[in-house]
């Protein structure tokens, strides 16, 4: 149906087109009464034409390869259904004109401007259709990668997930940064700390694709946590969003400084 509607827009366009130019001799013609003429003439051509191409192209389905089949069958098609309205549009001429010559002498110009006007018609119907195809199979890759995108930063988020999992609901929240506590894992959120136990080690692994980094053998920090730094004698302080200061060792002074983009 969407397709139909959007056959009968093209068509309509190109009768209103046509009843402005007012071709083989209708400069005399109203607007509108050329018009109701081109409209009459052009949906005549619709209900030969569309049908004409779906019922060729199953035709040459099997005797044509799929490369050239069809363009072959649009041939065909526009070729029989010209002849098919060649023999129709006399009759709609004199109903809007009166015939000014013989029916048969008629129909062999109403079939060469069929050809000419359907063809035309035809082509902009074609056109039309692989450009919303081409949109389409844009659209489909587009969603795709968007989605493989989704589905990757879920799997990545995942550990993480696994790892905030482990503390209290009341303790759950932005993650600021773990300390190492004999053999206890000290969390720290925005919502406060709580003690897991947990080897730091393991706790890294979890948080591999967690935007943070270590800064000592006994701390690790989430990066955006960070709101300052400080100085104290050479050694250089993390200072959080909660005021907390995480200590910096010279172990992991370059990739701290590199993490944060510090000079």
């Amino acid at each position: 149906m969407r397709k139909i509607v959007s056959d009968c827009i093209v068509v309509f366009a190109f009768a209103s087109f046509l009843a402005f130019l007012k071709p083989f001799g209708m400069h005399n013609v109203g607007y509108f009464y050329a018009l109701s003429f081109w409209l009459v003439m052009c949906f005549s051509g619709y209900v030969l034409y569309a049908p004409a191409i779906r019922v060729g192209d199953k035709a040459l389905a099997s005797v044509i390869s799929e490369r050239w089949r069809k363009w072959i069958s649009v041939g065909v098609s526009t070729a029989v259904a010209s002849v098919l309205l060649g023999l129709i549009a006399p009759f709609i001429v004199d109903f809007f004109f009166s015939l000014q010559q013989s029916y048969w002498s008629s129909v062999a110009s109403s079939t060469v401007a069929s050809l000419f006007i359907g063809g035309f018609i035809t082509l902009i119907s074609i056109i039309k259709d692989y450009v919303k195809a081409q949109h389409q199979i844009i659209t489909e890759q587009q969603q795709k990668i968007i989605d493989g995108r989704s589905q990757a930063a879920s799997m990545q988020a995942r550990p993480a997930i696994e790892f905030m999992g482990k503390l209290p609901i009341d303790k759950r929240g932005k993650l600021l940064c773990l300390q190492m506590d004999d053999h206890y894992l000290r969390v720290i959120t925005d919502n406060g700390e709580h003690l897991l136990l947990m080897r730091f080690k393991d706790a890294l692994q979890l948080l591999d694709t967690f935007p943070g980094f270590q800064t000592h053998r006994s701390w690790w920090v989430a990066k955006d946590a960070v709101s300052a730094t400080k100085k104290t004698g050479r050694k250089l302080i993390l200072v959080l969003e909660n005021g907390d200061e995480v200590p910096v060792s010279q172990t992991y002074l370059t990739s701290t400084k590199h993490a944060l983009d510090l000079h």
